[in-house]
């Protein structure tokens, strides 16, 4: 899909300032382009069946705990250039150092992005030791390497004429599972709550989703950039709705591990390319010689993969669900 750059309303400011100054005010959007309510419920499809699990897990996480106390269960915090350092030592790891511009600015909207030859980091946000190792095995060990391996592949573009499903429930979901490794506390309670507030969205104006994240997100700026996640692509924000690619990466994390768990946690087929786990079958028959770069964390020990993403499964109830591949 070809359309983020159209939901990015062309007066947040002006809307932002009304909001603060009261906050039952549901934002009036401008746009360049409307968006279609089709592109806008594009990855709706089945998109509520794990709100029950996921309650449960943000239930759990927030059990006696706050944000605060979630945040400082990340580690300490640690320095721009121990950040930049880090990231480069994971680059070198996989043999990928100096193909990748690591960028540092207050003006980008989320904490960390990655793209084809660049990492983004906001230099406004708190970054802990803890936390970086988990950015790092969510966007170097399974984005970047995926797109990577993508790259390779004679069917590199050519995804639809192959008839490939759309692949970002699986891609976000192996990112999500893999951030949750290195992390000593387990569950998957910001995707938990990303699922939920998707929903809320789709019920919901703005100003109703706002005060529902207030206990999960305190911070006023961050619940508001949440919000306005949420409700991008609409105008007139007091309506149910929203652009609806949140609800994915929850979804995407339950389907990837239930995948994982029925090949025996070994995730090489899913690093074929960026391609949906309904795919890795064709991939692999379209390129049966290939070997794909694979993650450290999965290639230095392949039993402590499995033993790690099989707790991680436990401890968020996931063995629970049956669900249909």
């Amino acid at each position: 899909m070809k359309l983020i750059h159209h939901l990015n309303p062309l007066n947040i400011q002006e809307e932002k300032i009304k909001f603060f100054a009261d906050p039952t005010y549901n934002p009036q959007f401008i746009y360049a382009e409307t968006v279609s309510q089709e592109n806008l419920e594009y990855y709706n499809h089945d998109a509520n069946q794990y709100l029950e699990i996921a309650q449960e897990i943000l239930d759990r996480a927030y059990l006696h705990r706050n944000a605060e106390d979630l945040k400082m269960l990340l580690g300490p915090e640690i320095t721009q250039s121990e950040v930049t350092e880090r990231i480069h030592q994971f680059l070198n790891l996989h043999g990928l150092d100096y193909q990748f511009e690591i960028i540092w600015s207050r003006s980008f909207m989320v904490r960390t992005s990655i793209g084809p030859n660049y990492i983004k980091l906001n230099s406004a946000a708190t970054f802990r030791q803890d936390g970086v190792n988990s950015m790092l095995y969510h966007e170097i060990g399974t984005h970047a390497l995926r797109r990577r391996n993508y790259e390779q592949q004679p069917w590199f573009k050519h995804k639809q004429k192959k008839g490939f499903h759309e692949y970002l429930p699986t891609e976000e979901g192996l990112a999500i599972l893999h951030s949750l490794i290195p992390l000593k506390f387990q569950l998957a309670y910001k995707s938990a709550l990303t699922y939920i507030a998707a929903d809320w969205s789709r019920q919901y104006a703005f100003a109703k989703v706002y005060k529902k994240l207030e206990r999960y997100i305190p911070n006023q700026e961050a619940r508001w950039k949440k919000t306005l996640r949420l409700k991008r692509g609409l105008q007139d924000t007091s309506q149910p709705g929203g652009f609806s690619k949140d609800a994915v990466y929850f979804q995407g994390l339950v389907q990837v591990w239930h995948w994982l768990n029925r090949h025996d946690f070994n995730p090489t087929l899913l690093y074929f390319g960026k391609v949906s786990y309904q795919d890795v079958e064709r991939a692999f028959s379209l390129n049966p010689t290939f070997k794909p770069l694979l993650p450290s964390f999965y290639r230095v020990d392949h039993a402590k993969y499995a033993q790690t993403l099989r707790q991680i499964g436990k401890e968020n109830r996931l063995d629970q669900l049956k669900i249909k591949l």
